[in-house]
């Protein structure tokens, strides 16, 4: 469980990350996708082999465009506010579970969808002034959303780390060619940091959240991730002097509360959660 809890806190820095790479988003991600998927490649190779199908095509795009509206959020806003507002993703995913999956949704989810709501129109300013990098954030939920709802339609016959890798790939065949002709500027010793992001943080982080994802409950893990933008608002504010605000605390903690009504209720009804890797 510490190996777990120290992997959602460690998740938390991406955005500091992000802020001193000191790149265009679409580099960062291409950057990110790209680095992800030469480390993990080596894992691929040595598994079974898998039939790709229509998912295929589709999650690539999606990480994708999921990364870009996270990366562009945490650019234009505090990154503790950003992920909070992101991890409105699970609640979406066991309110549209019904529809898109025909799983029964539990009542306890449409109450979690209501605390949800409540707290991004308190983190995005009650008097209606939320800024671009709160409703890319927003659309980072959404998109998030989808990746998890199209994985859950993949059912058990592809593991998870192809899944990733697949993913990665995707997203990095879409983006590099943007990347390749986007400003630089001149060159910074701080895109090193870009390294780290995807090896440390993209590759390293995510082949060892999978390994303890199958040796815990999941309802556990669920629950533990829900440290990432916890630690998100700590990084902010000790690196980015991002300090919180009252909205931030108080809408933050409506989410948070939110995913963890999210992730018992859905285990308790089928066992699975959907939780929130960076």
């Amino acid at each position: 469980m510490l190996a777990v809890a120290a992997t959602a806190v460690a998740w938390g820095m991406v955005g500091v990350l992000v802020r001193w790479v000191s790149l265009p988003a679409v580099v960062i991600v291409a950057g990110r996708t790209a680095i992800g998927t030469l480390l993990l490649a080596p894992f691929v190779v040595t598994r079974r082999r898998v039939r790709l199908g229509w998912w295929a095509v589709v999650v690539g795009p999606l990480l994708a465009l999921h990364w870009l509206a996270l990366v562009l959020a945490q650019q234009r806003a505090p990154i503790g506010t950003v992920l909070l507002i992101t991890y409105l993703a699970p609640v979406m995913v066991a309110v549209l579970a019904g529809r898109v999956l025909h799983e029964r949704v539990p009542g306890a989810v449409v109450v979690a969808l209501a605390l949800a709501v409540v707290g991004i129109w308190v983190l995005a300013d009650p008097r209606g002034h939320a800024g671009s990098g709160e409703l890319l954030a927003l659309g980072a939920a959404v998109t998030y959303a989808a990746l998890v709802l199209v994985t859950k339609r993949i059912g058990g016959h592809v593991d998870a780390i192809t899944i990733s890798f697949v993913e990665l790939a995707g997203a990095a065949i879409v983006l590099v060619p943007f990347a390749a002709v986007a400003d630089w500027g001149p060159a910074r010793s701080s895109w090193w940091w870009l390294v780290v992001l995807g090896s440390v943080f993209t590759a390293g982080l995510v082949t060892l959240f999978v390994v303890l994802l199958r040796r815990l409950p999941a309802t556990t893990v669920g629950v533990l991730t829900y440290l990432e933008p916890a630690s998100a608002v700590m990084f902010g504010w000790i690196f980015l002097d991002e300090v919180p605000g009252a909205s931030t605390v108080v809408g933050g903690m409506l989410i948070l509360v939110a995913g963890v009504i999210v992730v018992f209720a859905t285990a308790r009804a089928q066992g699975a959660i959907a939780s929130v890797p960076r």
